[in-house]
């Protein structure tokens, strides 16, 4: 069977290595945008092409997660976007390994990036400075909701932070790793 770019097929070629390793090509070219795009929360949310896209995609799961995790009560639905944001591609992550698939790897990087975008919107609990969807008022900040619920809004930005390192470094290894696992099968198989 073979995946899109990341070719997980017992007999690894040439081209379906160099396949593979385009393909991380772009995951890195996302990862590199992170640190100037999605580290500091920012009245302009301006952001390049492919983390755009990503974003996007990662916004509509995270809108989701509040209808999703509705009935377990308030606390949990306003959580919800962001659980959401993280489980969905960490979910991914378990499906690809159980089945093993080298798209796992793809899917570690994902959430990694999903871990980074939410702790923007974390950073931003005690600032209030990114535009909210459909131009809602800084009162459906969830993030700055729950951080003053909890009493814990000036730690807002620290806790951000270890997210942002958190899925940074997550993405980082889901790279390394894909990009190891196809030289390893390119070697094995070339032998």
């Amino acid at each position: 069977m073979r995946d899109f770019v990341f070719y997980t097929g017992p007999v690894m070629t040439k081209s379906n290595l160099y396949l593979s390793l385009f393909g991380y090509c772009i995951l890195a070219y996302i990862l590199v945008q992170v640190p100037f795009h999605l580290y500091t929360p920012t009245r302009a949310f301006d952001l390049p092409n492919l983390l755009w896209l990503t974003h996007l995609i990662l916004l509509y799961i995270h809108e989701a997660g509040h209808f999703l995790f509705s009935i377990f009560g308030r606390t949990i639905m306003i959580m919800g976007g962001s659980l959401n944001q993280i489980l969905a591609p960490a979910v991914w992550y378990v499906v690809a390994k159980r089945e093993g698939s080298a798209l796992s790897n793809v899917a570690i990087f994902f959430t990694g990036v999903s871990i980074a975008d939410v702790s923007v919107y974390v950073k931003d609990g005690g600032m209030l400075v990114l535009p909210l969807i459909g131009g809602l008022s800084k009162t459906h900040h969830d993030w700055a909701n729950l951080l003053n619920e909890w009493g814990m809004i000036e730690y807002g930005s620290m806790i951000g932070e270890l997210m942002y390192w958190c899925g940074f470094l997550l993405s980082v290894y889901g790279i390394y790793s894909g990009v190891r696992q196809a030289l390893t099968l390119y070697r094995r198989t070339s032998e």
